[in-house]
């Protein structure tokens, strides 16, 4: 059942009380379970710093999803997306998709003109949306994040 109506929003907060913090190294690790690694030495500056982007029912106070971005220093015309999930019970209602759009325009409306993102090669659905909502896959990363973690780097024009 894809989910239409607009009961969400987007919140970028700027700065997490540590009760924030700790729910979203939960929700880190419920996406990536045995493999989320944000905590609270990255969650901050993304927030400070980057771009943290939540997308929020009106009746909830959990994200159902997650985008934490950074500006490409060698570039700054390029946003990396260090981080983008659903939460485990709003998948495959259509969350991932509208979200990727509403996070695309904000980069795009602040001036960016190029977003890229490195995903697991083994995460199919993840490749899948992000080659419908117009990423290429530009090359694949041996081993990115240890021996065996192999990864996708893929880039979109906005």
């Amino acid at each position: 059942m894809m989910i239409m109506e607009k009961p969400f929003y987007i919140d970028i907060p700027t700065k997490l009380t540590p009760e924030e913090q700790k729910m979203m190294m939960e929700l880190e690790v419920d996406a990536f379970p045995g493999t989320g690694a944000v905590d609270e030495q990255t969650l901050v500056p993304i927030a400070r710093f980057g771009k943290l982007i939540l997308y929020r029912h009106q009746d909830e106070n959990r994200p159902v999803a997650v985008c934490e971005c950074i500006r490409d220093y060698h570039n700054p015309d390029k946003a990396y997306i260090f981080g983008y999930y659903v939460r485990s019970d709003y998948k495959g209602k259509g969350i991932g998709k509208q979200f990727l759009q509403e996070v695309c325009s904000i980069l795009k409306n602040d001036g960016l003109s190029i977003v890229c993102l490195t995903v697991s090669v083994k995460n199919l659905p993840a490749v899948n949306l992000y080659e419908r909502e117009g990423f290429e896959v530009k090359e694949t990363r041996y081993s990115e994040f240890g021996v065996g973690e192999d990864r996708y780097y893929m880039e979109k024009l906005l």
